[in-house]
């Protein structure tokens, strides 16, 4: 299986993984095959991209580090949660309060998360849900939760605090409910009174939330931290250094990260090496360096499916990673009858760039 933009589906294609809408009810099963009615049904569903199965991507299969069905479980958790707190659903001017028992539940569904993360024996994140782009703050939020819980794990956060992590990191941009949609959704830059309103969704998110004792001082301390920076440029408090947690220093590189691969309105998906250089670009001065070395550590740089080009030119798609080197997968270079290459032993070639779609 191999990821594609819809702008690039055709007929006959077969769907390799379930596609949502934006009600989170499965719009197109595994399996189908593509017609002209169903790629322009993705379309006005607002659906990016989806993967394929096809000869190019033959015996290629990516196994996701948490179930889809457990992903898929909290995204609409976070929906509801969310939409609860969206003005227009205000009644008698008053938000729908969070209650103790939703926290609760959520904290269920993070112990299912951990579980799940301690079962997989270290294999790599990469993102597995393509959904329609008003799904974007669930899917991010669940997202950030499941990367925070994986580099937590490896930086040797006990399972305790971990859940404390994934919570700061599953609420963080629930504040965001209360920005009007012309701001939250504006494609290109926000005026500066715009990012001024944008900014106050921490404090948005914290005041919801922190009343609750089933919600503890680490999560709501994540909430309203998240956005700080190393060298005090961030925000609300410009915090530098120490004065930043670990634990929102680990969910501010999640977000970061998730928010530039992502598929949203006013962004175009870019490749997992583009953005590694773009966080380790920030690091050290703004973004901590460990937390963004142990993020390339649990995640897939070139996922199987990628199709790369090689430092000779020639285009292939990634088949299988090797362990300790995610910068050297094994490729099969496509326009030579379908051979493979193992970069970890042929040192003369090195991926060039990954390629959003076959030349």
């Amino acid at each position: 299986m191999r990821m594609i933009s819809v702008q690039d589906a055709t007929s006959g294609q077969v769907v390799a993984k379930p596609i949502y809408d934006s009600k989170l009810s499965l719009l197109i099963r595994d399996g189908s095959k593509l017609t002209e009615r169903i790629i322009e049904k993705l379309k006005l569903s607002d659906i990016r991209h989806l993967y394929i199965d096809d000869e190019i991507s033959e015996g290629i299969f990516l196994e996701p580090i948490i179930s889809e069905e457990l992903k898929l479980k909290a995204i609409t958790f976070m929906k509801s949660l969310y939409e609860s707190q969206i003005p227009s659903r205000y009644i008698n001017s008053n938000p729908v309060e969070i209650t103790e028992v939703q926290i609760r539940e959520l904290k269920g569904l993070l112990d299912d998360v951990i579980t799940e993360i301690y079962s997989s024996q270290d294999r790599k994140y990469y993102s597995t849900e393509f959904l329609g782009a008003e799904v974007y703050h669930f899917d991010h939020a669940v997202e950030v939760m499941i990367l925070s819980i994986l580099i937590g794990r490896k930086l040797g956060i006990d399972r305790e605090r971990l859940i404390k992590l994934g919570m700061g990191a599953i609420l963080a941009d629930l504040g965001k409910a209360k920005v009007p949609d012309a701001i939250l959704n504006k494609k290109g830059k926000l005026t500066e009174s715009e990012f001024e309103e944008m900014k106050h969704h921490v404090i948005y998110g914290y005041n919801t939330l922190k009343d609750l004792v089933e919600l503890s001082p680490t999560a709501r301390q994540v909430i309203m931290l998240h956005h700080e920076k190393l060298d005090g440029s961030g925000y609300p408090n410009g915090f530098v250094d120490d004065q930043i947690p670990l634990t929102a220093r680990i969910v501010a590189v999640c977000d970061i990260f998730s928010a530039i691969v992502a598929d949203r309105t006013y962004n175009n998906r870019i490749s997992v090496d583009t953005a590694i250089e773009i966080l380790r670009s920030a690091s050290p001065v703004k973004l901590d360096a460990d937390v963004v070395h142990t993020l390339v550590q649990v995640i897939d740089i070139y996922p199987q499916g990628t199709i790369v080009e090689l430092s000779n030119g020639e285009v292939g798609i990634v088949i299988e990673n090797n362990q300790g080197s995610p910068t050297r997968p094994k490729v099969r270079v496509i326009n030579e009858a379908l051979p493979e290459i193992d970069l970890m032993k042929d040192l003369t070639l090195f991926i060039k760039k990954a390629l959003p779609k076959l030349p």
